[in-house]
């Protein structure tokens, strides 16, 4: 019985969000939405998930968060700025900003300045995605000259939302889960003993 009613809940959390991301996807926040810099550092991504930050520059600055286990990758994490904080970090003063863009690298050299930034003319692209705490070292942003505003966005570059057709594939295995072995049982139910 309680099998039954965890296959079921399984199959309608499946189906609502493939369902939903199938709608975000085209109409709402999975859209890429294209935001330039002076915008985003003021506050104004809104509810986007997938944005790309026109005039951006990663900063040289960055920090690292350790792989945890040996099957695990390690975080690199460098601040989004203007040209204008970037030129300010350059000349030796502290910046604050509240955009940060991280990867994820097995490369030991990429975890070691300059580390292994993307080419300069690359798009700064990708999904508003928080790190995990425990790879996000905060506090090691102060020896870089860099200071996290209380509201900070993460940026995980290069990551898209889900393609359409896995959203569709989990929504279409929802419904199976949710519905067929319902349909099933109902049937054997209405069934009369002997029939069938």
């Amino acid at each position: 019985m309680i099998l039954r009613y965890l296959i079921l809940f399984v199959g309608i959390v499946l189906m609502i969000t493939g369902c939903n991301s199938l709608i975000s996807q085209n109409f709402g926040t999975h859209r890429l939405r294209t935001v330039d810099i002076a915008v985003a550092a003021a506050g104004g991504l809104g509810d986007a998930d997938y944005v790309e930050l026109n005039n951006a520059v990663l900063g040289t600055a960055m920090i690292v968060g350790p792989a945890l286990r040996a099957t695990d990758k390690d975080y690199v994490l460098r601040p989004i700025l203007t040209e204008e904080q970037a030129a300010s970090w350059e000349g030796g003063q502290t910046i604050t900003t509240n955009l940060v863009a991280w990867t994820e690298t097995e490369v030991p050299a990429c975890t070691t300045p300059p580390g292994c930034p993307p080419p300069a003319a690359a798009p700064v692209r990708g999904l508003l995605s928080e790190p995990t705490w425990r790879k996000n070292p905060t506090e090691a942003w102060a020896g870089q000259r860099i200071a996290l505003a209380d509201e900070t966005s993460y940026l995980q570059l290069g990551e898209k939302p889900m393609a359409w057709y896995w959203n569709l594939l989990l929504f279409f295995g929802g419904i199976g889960l949710a519905i067929v072995p319902e349909a099933r049982r109902f049937k054997q139910q209405r069934t009369p003993p002997g029939e069938g």
